[in-house]
Order: C-alpha cells, then structure tokens, then sequence
C-alpha cells in the first residue's frame, strides 16, 4: 500500500535575543501604542483652532464694514495649538479698527489647562487693550475649559441644548507599575536624598499615601484657581456659591441658567445681537472668522508624529518605538476637560 510523504513543517523563525526582556517592552509599548493611537485620533479629529496662515472671513450678517461683529470659533479639544491660533487670529483682529465687538462660538469639552488659562488671559487682554465687549456663544459643548474660557465674556449665551460647567481639573496620568511587577521589573532611578518627591509622578512607582496627598495639593492649587476665576467672571450673578456649582457637574442650559452661571438661553444670532447692543451698534456687519485647515490637511499634513518603524532587513523583523510615543502617555498632564461625551 503507498502511504503519501508527510507534509512539510516549516521550522519556526528563528528567536530574536533578549526575548523576555524584549517580550516586556514590546507589551509595555504595545499597551502605551494602543491608548495613545486612540487619544491622539481622538485629539486630532477634535482640535479646532490648529491651522496656520490667513484667516478666511465668511460675512454671516451684512451691514456697514465700520461696525463689524467677529465671531471667533472655538472647536475641540484645547491645546497649545489651539492658543496659539488664538493669540495669532487675536493680534489681526487688533489691527482691524472697524471691529467692535467679539463673539466667541464656544464647541469644547475643555483641554489642557495651561492653554485654557493663556486664552483666558489672553482674551481679557484683548478686551482690555481694545476696550470692546466680549459675548460667548455655546454650542453643543462649552464644559470644564470651554466654561473657564466664557468666564472672561460680559455676556453668556447658552443654546437650549448645550451643556456646561463641569467646573474642575484632573491630573492625567498612566501608572504601569502592576504590569512591571507582573514581569519582575523595577524602576530603579536615583534621585537626591534631600528630593523625595522629585520622581512622584514616575508611572513605574506605585503611589503611597504620602505621593497622592502630595500631589492632590497641586490638583487643588489648580482647582482654586478655576473657582476664583468663577468667582470674578460671574461676580453679582452667581445664585449660588461656587463650592455649590463647582462639584464637577455638567449642566443642562436651564439649570446653568438657575444657577446663574450663563445669562440667557438663545441661539447664536442672539448672541450677535447682544454683541452689537453692547457695543452700540445700529447696522452690525458679522463677519465669522476661520483658520484655513481642515481635519484632512492635518491629517497629511506634517506635524504627525512618526511613532513605530518596521525594519524588514532580516527574517525576524523588527520594530523600533519612538521615544515620543512613550514621552506622550508617561507624561502627566493637568486637564481641565470634560470626558463624558
């Protein structure tokens, strides 16, 4: 009886070196790459006021050009990027002595906190320099730093479906300390003696009860600050004390209104109105105001970063990590945003 040849076994590919010290890094950097693709996705669909170059202007209400209304934009996530848009879009509009009034179209559920802050100053020093009146215009989002920013208007519109407040911060950050532990890894970086909490916010240490208080410190430096900022952009309108509206609720529009925290429920042609009431308008000519990049040009555009390389010089293959991939996740980060979108 002929009995056929049995099949052919490839021999399996040959084991790189260092393969359980590789095997930590590569599920370490593995988990790191799967998060941080989701947030930078998530950060680059949503930032808004990122782009470089000319504003393009787009006339919304025609009327005399000596009484014009600009209505400035804020979408998405705010980052660095988004101030510094701001700050250059602000500087042209300085220029412009036929501008008289500012509504700002707020849509964000907040961001990084230091930027949220320099748009804030920023802005009240624009009004300041100008001496032109400032009305906010809230779209679906104006929550956590989109709410810090209103807080520098004289006027806040909410539409009746927006949601705000979310009065608060949070100090972002990863801690992977139980999955080194499971690999017999430690972090064993030096600091001085007289430094204890120079590498607190290290995510391959566990935390003590000494390290969270430390650092619940600068979460409540931080928190104080929003309050204060409440406390003076709604002096004499607050119906409630801020430690009332500032336990990080988000609001409807009606109960923001309750509470005293907005000024009236309208849409955005309200919101112009009021700007050019204020400003002592009779025949405002609204001119919105917007950066020239899209979604897609920042997606192919070069600011990306390269994070993973593939080396297919030899028959195990290799990938390389970018150091600023782990640099974005193991950096903390303190946040005044809202997450329940």
């Amino acid at each position: 009886m002929f009995y056929p040849p049995p099949p052919f076994q490839y021999p399996p590919p040959p084991r790189g070196r260092g393969g359980f010290a590789r095997g930590i890094f590569m599920t370490l950097a593995t988990s790191i790459f799967g998060f941080s693709l989701l947030l930078n996705v998530y950060l680059l669909i949503a930032v808004g006021v990122t782009g470089k170059g000319t504003s393009s202007e787009t006339v919304l209400v025609k009327g005399s050009r000596e009484e014009q209304v600009a209505v400035i934009p804020i979408n998405g996530v705010i980052t660095e990027a988004t101030f510094n848009r701001f700050d250059k879009l602000l500087r042209e509009l300085g220029e412009d002595s036929t501008i008289k009034a500012i509504v700002l179209e707020i849509d964000t559920p907040g961001g990084e906190l230091t930027a949220t802050d320099e748009m804030y100053d920023r802005l009240l020093r624009f009004k300041q320099e100008k001496g032109i009146k400032v009305v906010v215009s809230m779209g679906g989002y104006a929550t956590s730093g989109g709410y810090y920013l209103s807080c520098a208007a004289d006027y806040i519109f909410a539409q009746p479906t927006s949601l705000t407040a979310n009065i608060g911060v949070v100090f972002e950050r990863m801690n992977f300390s139980g999955l080194m532990e499971k690999y017999g890894v430690q972090d064993t970086s030096i600091t001085p003696a007289g430094s204890k909490f120079k590498n607190v916010e290290s995510p391959f240490r566990p935390d003590t009860p000494e390290t969270r208080a430390y650092l619940q410190t600068l979460v409540e430096a931080h928190y104080g600050r929003f309050k204060d900022i409440v406390k003076v952009g709604r002096a004499g309108k607050l119906k409630a004390t801020v430690e009332t509206v500032a336990d990080g609720r988000a609001l409807t529009a009606d109960a923001a209104k309750q509470l005293g925290l907005i000024d009236d429920i309208g849409y955005a042609d309200a919101a112009y109105s009021k700007a050019a009431s204020l400003a002592g308008l009779s025949k405002m000519h609204v001119v919105r105001y917007q950066p020239p990049k899209g979604f897609l040009e920042a997606l192919a555009g070069g600011d990306a970063k390269s994070w993973l390389k593939f080396d297919r010089s030899n028959s195990s293959g290799s990938v390389e990590i970018n150091r600023s991939l782990l640099d974005e996740l193991t950096v903390p980060r303190m946040m005044s945003i809202y997450r329940g979108q």
